[in-house]
């Protein structure tokens, strides 16, 4: 994280688990967080403003598993799938949303 900016006091991570009914789409609003995609491999496209994650893509030639921003999964399997992320939230920008929401 330090390459982020980010002392080790600075941030708290979370380990996030989406189910997703098949072809399901959702939205994960991620302004000022940071997702990293670990799971799974197939069948899950993940897209944001820092690039795209596709497997059956073959037009796709790096695979991004960094994430931030509005990020939109789409299950594209006729299964029920699982989307795995690590989020770190800053906890300046925790602060600030804690701050707005109020």
């Amino acid at each position: 994280m330090k390459e982020l900016g980010l002392a080790e006091e600075d941030y708290i991570i979370r380990y996030r688990h989406f189910r997703l009914d098949p072809e399901e789409k959702r939205e994960i609003k991620g302004d000022n967080h940071y997702y990293f995609f670990i799971y799974p491999y197939y069948n899950i496209r993940v897209e944001s403003k820092t690039g795209l994650y596709d497997m059956d893509d073959d037009g796709v030639n790096e695979m991004q598993h960094y994430h931030t921003g509005l990020i939109k999964l789409e299950n594209q399997s006729k299964n029920r799938m699982d989307a795995k992320f690590i989020q770190i939230v800053p906890l300046e920008m925790r602060r600030k949303t804690l701050e707005n929401d109020e």
